[in-house]
């Protein structure tokens, strides 16, 4: 058996990180962004997630330079990032905090 070329190595990679995104990652981001429209605010646990992902992002950015195909994807999920970044700032300097649980019990 013969070892796997660079492109087709990459071209795996680029397989996992589009699954990954389309069954993780977008819907995760996207539901931060759906409550932080609602004057919510992120979590701990959802910052930690979203460094993780930018930080993924920097790594991938040579694989990206070299595929035109995914720049445009990868231009809308900083661009997504931004606005949930703005988002939170904006919540958090007005004071709606709406945590998720009722702690009024």
């Amino acid at each position: 058996m013969s070892k796997p070329s660079k492109e087709d190595a990459e071209d795996g990679t680029i397989a996992v990180l589009l699954k990954r995104a389309v069954e993780r990652r977008i819907p995760n981001v996207l539901a931060i962004k759906e409550r932080l429209e609602k004057g919510g605010t992120r979590s701990d646990l959802e910052i930690t997630h979203l460094d993780e992902i930018l930080t993924d992002r920097r790594k991938m950015q040579e694989m990206v330079n070299r595929h035109a195909e995914f720049r445009e994807l990868a231009a809308k999920m900083i661009s997504l990032y931004a606005d949930i970044t703005r988002m939170a700032v904006e919540n958090e300097e007005k004071g709606e905090l709406k945590p998720d649980i009722d702690l009024s019990e």
